[in-house]
């Protein structure tokens, strides 16, 4: 008998019969709290220290903060963190919705 990668995909989770759903921990991201993501650049730009030119696409490991007391029709204003390829100096971008 072969075995086929159909039969060891699991679709049906277990649930023991004392779960209860409501005792997870809920996560919330605090707003002075940054998480670290993996993004592409939405756009090329130049880094001002080294005359780097950062490409559209390019990857980078990037850290994300909602910026508290900013909203624009109740979107909240984010803003990344990234460094330079060449000097590792930081740079900053902040989404404009």
């Amino acid at each position: 008998r072969h075995n086929k990668m159909g039969e060891r995909k699991v679709i049906n989770k277990y649930y023991p019969h004392d779960f209860d759903p409501l005792k997870l921990r809920k996560s919330k991201l605090e707003n002075d709290r940054q998480v670290r993501t993996r993004m592409m650049l939405p756009f090329t730009c130049k880094c001002v220290i080294c005359g780097t030119y950062l490409h559209i696409g390019t990857k980078f490991n990037m850290r994300m903060e909602i910026v508290p007391n900013e909203t624009y029709l109740g979107i909240e204003i984010r803003r990344f963190y990234f460094k330079c390829s060449r000097c590792t100096s930081e740079i900053t971008m902040k989404t404009d919705p």
